[in-house]
């Protein structure tokens, strides 16, 4: 496969300008991918992480890779850990087990009115959105990313953005211009829990099934692996219905079968502590809903145990 090599030239951001910019939230593959395609589309970025450093603006050097559109792009991001000017939005996707401490960095602003932007779906919401009323949407990023060191690459085709909101007209919303600005496809879709379970249960059963570089493929081309993950989709199909969404284990099947031979669920830029606080996460949302409806997930809960045995032996 051939990519064409694009440089693009960037300069340090002054935070003195008068344009506001926006920030993101966050030092995962998924933060990254956003600020860069807001900073290549001309529009003013800032990387706000609890790895940059304080009171000082610092320039970090990506190459970023779009299967989509057979290019690599060498892109300078702007990060900082504090900011004080009121930004035009801001999007929170840092990892969970960073969460709270990234929420610290926020600029404290009265009459806040700019959108927030929140791609974190397994965190606790009762957390954050006390914090910004009206102006809050939760979104959901349909693509694949995959950090190693400096180098982030999207596989498959082009990601696509979906916000949780209700529309009154034909008319974009705000926020849906200002995501707008990635370059990305952008969808807005109403009811939050659809959005929910069609865009993670085939992320969420490939993560409990697979172990570290293990591609999906792997279980889905034998047959004990695969009758093991219909199971599971049948599970995750379950609860689902129970909250009045129809998915089908046939099409969960087949979005893992597409999944790109470069992308593995259990990322390998996450740390042991980071991958016990993701799988922590899963096991509480999917066993608390599974006592609400009564329903019985046996394979779901052997994938979790399984998981949590493989941590403790690392």
């Amino acid at each position: 496969m051939f990519f064409k090599k694009n440089h693009v030239q960037t300069e340090n951001i002054n935070i003195t300008t008068d344009e506001k910019p926006i920030y993101v939230l966050g030092d995962d593959d998924l933060a990254l991918f956003l600020t860069a395609k807001l900073q290549e589309n001309g529009q003013k970025s800032i990387l706000l992480t609890t790895s940059a450093p304080a009171l000082k603006y610092k320039n970090i050097d990506i190459n970023l890779k779009e299967e989509y559109n057979l290019q690599k792009n060498d892109i300078q991001l702007t990060t900082t850990s504090y900011v004080s000017q009121t930004p035009t939005a801001i999007l929170i996707a840092c990892k969970i087990n960073s969460f709270r401490a990234h929420l610290t960095l926020l600029p404290k602003m009265q009459n806040f009115d700019a959108p927030v932007v929140y791609f974190n779906p397994m965190s606790d919401l009762t957390e954050i959105q006390p914090l910004f009323g009206y102006s809050f949407y939760k979104a959901y990023f349909n693509g694949y990313l995959s950090l190693n060191g400096s180098n982030l690459t999207a596989s498959g085709l082009m990601p696509e953005i979906i916000v949780s909101a209700k529309k009154e007209n034909d008319e974009k919303l705000v926020v849906e211009q200002i995501l707008s600005l990635t370059g990305l496809k952008i969808s807005v879709q109403e009811k939050d829990i659809c959005n929910f379970w069609k865009n993670n249960s085939a992320r969420l059963i490939g993560y409990l099934a697979t172990m570290p570089k293990q591609h999906i493929t792997d279980l889905l081309n034998t047959n004990d692996g695969k009758e093991h993950l219909m199971a599971a989709a049948r599970e995750i199909c379950s609860l689902a219905k129970f909250e009045k969404v129809k998915l089908s284990g046939d099409e969960i099947i087949r979005e893992l079968l597409d999944t790109p031979r470069n992308f593995y669920y259990k990322k390998n830029n996450f740390s042991k502590i980071e991958n016990a606080s993701q799988l922590e996460k899963l096991y509480n949302m999917l066993s608390e809903k599974a006592r609400t409806y009564k329903c019985k997930i046996p394979e779901l809960n052997q994938m979790i145990k399984e998981n949590y045995e493989y941590l403790l032996k690392k």
